[in-house]
C-alpha cells in the first residue's frame, strides 16, 4: 500500500470474503459518504453498532482509517459511482 492507501499492484480483494453482509453493507454506505448517523438510519441500526461495525471492518482489512476503507471499497468494485461530466 502506497502514502494514499491505495495498493500498488491493482485491487486487492483479500479480506473481502471475511466481511459479513452487514459489514459490506456499512462498508458501502460509507464509501458512498455516508456519516455514521446516516448509515444508522439506512440499515436501522444505532450509530454505536455502525462505530463498532466500522471498527470491525478496519480491524479484518488491516485498514488505518475510514479514508483508506473508503478507497479499499473503490478498488475492489464494492461500489462503482458513475464518473463526473
Amino acid at each position: 500500500m502506497n502514502a494514499w492507501g491505495l495498493s500498488e499492484g491493482g485491487t486487492r480483494a483479500q479480506g473481502l470474503d471475511e466481511l459479513s453482509d452487514r459489514q459490506r453493507a456499512v462498508l458501502r454506505c460509507l464509501a458512498r459518504g455516508l456519516a455514521d448517523h446516516e448509515i444508522a438510519r439506512v440499515l436501522a441500526l444505532s450509530q454505536y453498532q455502525v462505530g463498532a461495525v466500522v471498527s470491525e471492518i478496519l480491524r479484518t482489512l488491516n485498514l488505518r482509517d475510514r479514508m483508506a476503507a473508503v478507497v479499499y471499497a473503490h478498488e475492489t468494485g464494492i461500489i462503482r459511482l458513475p464518473l463526473p461530466r
